[in-house]
């Protein structure tokens, strides 16, 4: 009788441990392979989210700041529509003309002093500001300038008033008018 050789019996183990690791993975088995995850670095979003995409996995230390957001890579059209903010600029005098804007509808002298801008969203628990500003090239006359909501059922308009220096409500001259802006 044949006596095998060691030779012999390495191969065939080697044979039957193949055998074995085939059978497993056929049969739905795996291997799991355990590693430490780097908390933050090169290619652990990509690794969580995949490539141009951020979830809250891929948000590491629960917040994104502006060191997180390499510069020029976002623009206005990447923002949620109504988070910049609505202005307009106003012919003022008599005409209370809308020059330019952006989220306004219109604008109208409604009386000596008092302008109505409408906005085309709700301006309610917004931020409003306006000033006095000249139109065309030149130094604005001096005077004094209020903005407030225009009725408390109006919620997307403001009246905006101005006033000569001694206080009483004026018109803006002709190539002056106001701008005003509202933030939310």
């Amino acid at each position: 009788m044949h006596k095998p050789s060691a030779r012999h019996l390495g191969s065939q183990l080697t044979i039957a441990v193949l055998g074995a690791v085939v059978a497993i993975a056929l049969t739905g088995g795996g291997f799991a392979f355990a590693q430490e995850a780097p908390e933050a670095g090169v290619g652990v979003a990509e690794a969580l989210a995949g490539p141009n995409t951020v979830n809250s996995a891929a948000i590491v230390n629960g917040s994104v700041t502006g060191q997180d957001i390499a510069t020029g890579t976002i623009g206005r059209g990447d923002l949620k529509p109504g988070s910049l903010p609505s202005w307009a600029k106003v012919a003022g005098s008599t005409t209370g003309t809308l020059l330019s804007g952006r989220g306004v509808a219109a604008s109208s002298h409604v009386g000596t002093g008092v302008y109505q801008v409408d906005f085309t969203r709700s301006i309610v628990g917004c931020g409003w500001s306006a000033t006095l500003n000249d139109n065309d090239a030149g130094a604005a006359t001096a005077g004094l300038i209020t903005v407030e909501r225009a009725a408390s059922d109006d919620v997307d308009s403001l009246f905006v008033r101005t006033f000569n220096t001694a206080g009483s409500s004026a018109n803006t001259l002709g190539s002056e008018g106001f701008t005003v802006i509202v933030t939310c």
